[in-house]
């Protein structure tokens, strides 16, 4: 069994009929979508949460930040 958190639910959504390259384009559009929320997010106090570190974190589960790496 995959050990890695993405490979295990790409194989279990092909499990469930999809195609690899179908369950990694599901994946992927997901993840964009929850690092676009994330970006938007506005911290209560951003002079101390630092606005900056909202981006980094999004742009960590991002793989359209990532295929431009």
């Amino acid at each position: 069994m995959p050990q890695d958190s993405r490979a295990r639910l790409i194989a279990y959504l092909c499990q469930a009929g999809l195609s690899t390259a179908r369950a990694n384009a599901v994946l992927d559009d997901y993840t964009h979508g929850l690092a676009e929320k994330i970006r938007a997010l506005d911290p209560i106090d951003a002079a101390l949460a630092g606005q900056h570190a909202w981006n980094d974190a999004a742009d960590l589960i991002d793989p359209k930040v990532k295929a431009k790496a």
